[in-house]
């Protein structure tokens, strides 16, 4: 079990860098959220291609030559990192990608029943979940690295005692609530440096409710450095009029970090036709010379990948060395070694608790990659958390270390409670907590869609143990079966991605609350078994 932990703690921070990568990649490709989420159908995609293949290299070498084997293989993806940084394609990072969620495909294959087989049936999903628990220990500390060494550093907040000054005080009130002419009077009238602050203070509709042409008129006055400072804390109408007001040569003034972020926040915008042409417009105002100063940033920014998953490369060789060293129990009577009648697949699907299991699966992974996927951009919205990337990074590791804790205790009570009971509530709650954040705003959305992790904690190894409960010799392909289900952190945040271009990030939450109505059933009633248990291999018929 120690060695086995150790296994789900890599595979669970290799994971939750995707979250980190998302965003990231999305500034420097200059993404849509549709073709961002590519990261997790490609990463998610392999568990659906490569699930069968893992099974049977699985089946082939054993379950601890497996695991070797599945640390190799992702340990290549994460060297495969350096060149795709090096080629400046996105194309070559999802490749990448691909190769070492086939290592972690081979893992979870592996992994999870191994585990699940270690020791009394009735106690398996309290045993998974502990195992999960470290699992979810690398998805509470991989945002948090990612976000240091991978997202760009956060903006720099103006001196407190000019942020309490009674003056920048006025100001964040007159923004927030002052009529729309004396609003904007009170603009060209403050100092750069108080009205940058009261920018990042006031409320984040303050200027929605203004003429965009006047605030826009009003910043494009200010000297270099503080309206750089105030194009950082710009979004849409007005960040897209600011930019329009700006000559050419205020165009190139800006760093290409904040003229960076400026357009990535435009090119996830939903623009109507008006504004899509001034944005083509702000485009063509840019001098070719910053043109290219921005792509030579942008090319920095890839490579600020490469040290990390080069680490990441090196640790998992280490790790698998180690496995390799150490022996481990075969448990073969439970593999397809001892599968004498030679079941197919599908005869573990007949097996409706198997069957309900695989669509249960699906989509759990689904809802917690989506909203994972989708936190850093969700919370530094300026509506929900108005902050920066790194900053909302930083409150990412809140939504994975719920899970850890909810796995710690989720693994205490499961002794003593019904899997399939606590199962239903805590997808009932965490679907409640979707529905919170979809229809409210500010703390109280950030604070109900970051606690759905607490709920999630207990699912995947509650739902992975009934899956392939009373299996026998056929649960190395139920394995295979619901590690394939993993696919659905794929599509769901894809298809999620594209309802946040269409309807924004928010209203598309409508998708994994949905899973989670799904999963509320399978605890009540899918994961009952009907069918007679698979008996298991004896050396008399082995």
């Amino acid at each position: 079990m120690a060695v086995l932990t150790t296994i789900f703690f890599m595979w669970g921070f290799l994971t939750v860098l995707n979250d980190i990568l998302i965003p990231h990649l999305k500034s420097v490709f200059e993404l849509n959220y549709a073709q961002a989420m590519l990261v997790q159908f490609t990463f998610f995609g392999a568990y659906f291609l490569m699930s069968l293949p893992a099974g049977r290299l699985v089946a082939l070498l054993g379950y601890k030559k497996g695991i070797v084997a599945g640390l190799a293989i992702a340990a290549l993806g994460a060297f495969g990192f350096w060149p795709a940084a090096q080629l400046h394609s996105y194309a070559a990072f999802l490749a990448a990608l691909f190769v070492l969620a086939t290592g972690i495909t081979v893992l979870q294959v592996a992994a999870n029943a191994y585990v699940a087989l270690l020791g009394p049936e009735r106690t398996s999903s309290s045993r998974l979940t502990l195992a999960q628990a470290m699992n979810s220990l690398g998805t509470t500390i991989g945002p948090k690295f990612g976000g240091l060494l991978i997202l760009s550093a956060a903006a720099t907040l103006a001196p407190l005692a000019l942020r309490t000054a009674p003056e920048t005080v006025q100001l964040v009130q007159t923004l927030n609530s002052a009529p729309a002419t004396q609003t904007i009077e009170a603009i060209r009238q403050a100092p750069p440096d108080r009205l940058v602050a009261a920018l990042n203070d006031a409320s984040a509709s303050a200027l929605d409710r203004l003429p965009v042409q006047d605030v826009a008129a009003s910043f494009v006055q200010l000297p270099a450095a503080p309206l750089a400072q105030v194009v950082d804390s710009l979004s849409g109408a007005p960040l897209l009029a600011t930019l329009a007001a700006m000559s050419p040569q205020q165009l190139a003034a800006l760093p290409p970090a904040s003229l960076a972020t400026a357009l990535d926040k435009l090119a996830s915008s939903r623009l109507n036709a008006q504004q899509a042409a001034q944005f083509a417009g702000v485009r063509a105002n840019i001098p070719a010379d910053t043109t290219q100063q921005l792509a030579s940033y942008r090319q920095k920014q890839a490579q600020l990948v490469q040290a990390p998953y080069l680490g990441l490369g090196v640790a998992l060789i280490a790790l698998a060395v180690g496995v390799w060293l150490f022996r481990l129990p075969p448990l073969t009577e439970s593999t397809e070694q001892a599968d004498t009648s030679h079941h197919t697949l599908m005869d573990a699907l007949r097996h409706r608790h198997v069957l309900f299991g695989v669509l249960a699966i699906f989509f759990y992974v689904g809802a917690e990659v989506s909203i994972g996927s989708f936190l850093v951009n969700y919370l530094s919205l300026p509506e929900i958390g108005h902050m920066s990337e790194q900053a909302a990074a930083g409150h990412v590791m809140y939504y994975w270390g719920g899970a850890m804790v909810g796995r710690l205790a989720g693994s205490a009570l499961l002794v003593y409670i019904n899997p399939r009971k606590l199962l239903a509530a805590f997808a009932a709650i965490a679907g409640l907590l979707v529905l919170t954040t979809m229809l409210t705003k500010g703390n109280v959305a950030m604070v109900s869609v970051i606690a759905i992790g607490l709920f999630n904690s207990i699912m995947f190894p509650t739902i992975f143990a009934l899956g392939i409960e009373r299996m026998g010799p056929l649960t190395g392909k139920a394995s295979s079966l619901l590690i394939m289900a993993i696919v659905g952190g794929a599509l769901v945040p894809l298809a999620q991605g594209v309802l946040a271009d269409h309807m924004g990030i928010q209203h598309a939450f409508i998708l994994p609350l949905l899973c989670y109505g799904y999963i509320v059933f399978y605890g009540l009633r899918g994961s009952l078994i009907r069918e007679p248990a698979v008996p298991a291999a004896t050396p008399e018929n082995a």
